[in-house]
């Protein structure tokens, strides 16, 4: 469902995307009888999930994750800051989720992608600062991260936090500064 057919006519492909539109809860419906999903994959089945590290070398650490066509480039920039008065044991986060208007066709430019805000303030609560303080008081991490959606097919949030993992992970500063102490 949804590819034109051998001759090349697109007229197909059309109609069935009129119809996912028009009728979208029938278009579902039908999918869900056939046990299979609109991208023709079996329910059951995950979507095909890769990661490669390193991916900006002038990061302290990255990484580009894909799950099935959706892909996102995580890259992570630390420095050591003074923790606030107010924080003496925890470090800061500042992060940036981008979803230019290349990364799909609802993105129009000019204007803030609607999931963007979204995925931004789900990773605001998900990583403890205290595991970014070095001295209590008179040093810490402070972390940006930057996420970018070079592709979104579904699955964005999932992607995104699958990516900012993995740099994480291969960040390089953590081991460095240990080894200075």
């Amino acid at each position: 469902m949804g590819l034109s057919n051998a001759s090349g006519d697109l007229s197909t492909e059309v109609e069935v995307d009129a119809f996912r539109c028009l009728f979208p809860l029938r278009f579902y419906e039908k999918h869900l009888l056939e046990s299979i999903r609109p991208d023709a994959r079996p329910l059951g089945r995950a979507r095909e999930t890769t990661i490669a590290l390193g991916a900006v070398a002038s990061a302290n650490g990255s990484a580009l994750a894909k799950i099935g066509s959706t892909t996102m480039l995580a890259a992570i920039k630390m420095e050591v800051m003074t923790p606030s008065l107010e924080t003496p044991d925890e470090g800061c986060i500042a992060i940036d989720f981008h979803m230019p208007p290349i990364c799909s066709p609802i993105v129009r430019p000019g204007r803030p992608a609607e999931g963007a805000p979204v995925v931004a303030k789900q990773f605001s609560g998900m990583i403890n600062l205290k595991e970014l303080s070095l001295v209590s008081g008179k040093a810490a991490w402070m972390a940006y991260l930057d996420i970018y959606c070079l592709d979104a097919d579904g699955a964005l949030f999932d992607t995104a936090l699958l990516s900012a993992v993995a740099a994480f992970s291969h960040c390089k500063c953590f081991s460095h500064f240990h080894q200075i102490l």
